[in-house]
């Protein structure tokens, strides 16, 4: 992976697509008040931020795939899913319109990014160790680069725990006019939005 600073204006030039559809988020139950707060991954961190640098609201394409992302799902060594023993989760359905999506589940940008599927998907080195050591991994790097540019509202990645599915992470306070995401329930028992409020570059 580049360096951030090598990363942003890169980035600048990169294209991005639209998402108008559903994916999927695995919380616990205990955060039912608040179910599209980005408080947990701000606090600790995840693949593509650093703790307490900025949010990222972590979904993914399918249950199955967010499942698998938090660990409640694991496949063992004869290729069967198995559950893991967990406090109550819930599994959030999201209704997303999304107007400046990096995709790189296709490796047309690998190259210029200097980066690869490998580097994407890999636990090495462990993001918990580096933090530690006030490091970011690869791909906290480019996460802070795209929320730095200010041009990305999303990242398309590949999933690192299923090679079927991929992971939708939003930049939640990147977010501009027209951009959306709602969690879906009809029952209206829980109910949640988030708008953009930036401008639109012209």
């Amino acid at each position: 992976m580049h360096s951030i600073e090598r990363l942003i204006p890169l980035l600048e030039k990169a294209p991005l697509v639209s998402f108008s559809g559903f994916s999927f988020r695995v919380i616990a139950d205990r955060w039912r008040a608040d179910p599209l707060s980005a408080i947990g991954a701000f606090e600790r961190g995840g693949r593509f931020n650093a703790p307490r640098m900025f949010p990222i609201l972590y979904s993914a394409d399918s249950q199955l795939t967010a499942l698998l992302e938090v660990e409640a799902l694991f496949v063992d060594a004869e290729d069967r899913l198995r559950g893991a023993p967990r406090n109550p989760d819930l599994i959030l359905t999201l209704d997303c319109t999304l107007l400046r999506v990096l995709d790189l589940t296709v490796a047309n940008l690998y190259a210029d990014l200097g980066t690869s599927y490998e580097e994407l998907v890999s636990n090495t080195p462990s993001r918990f160790l580096s933090n530690a050591r006030n490091q970011e991994t690869p791909t906290q790097q480019l996460g802070q680069a795209c929320f730095r540019s200010g041009r990305i509202s999303a990242l398309k990645v590949p999933s690192a725990v299923n090679p079927k599915g991929y992971c939708l992470d939003i930049l939640i306070e990147s977010l501009v006019v027209g951009e959306r995401v709602a969690l879906l329930d009809h029952n209206g028992l829980l109910q949640a939005e988030v708008t953009g409020w930036i401008p639109k570059p012209i």
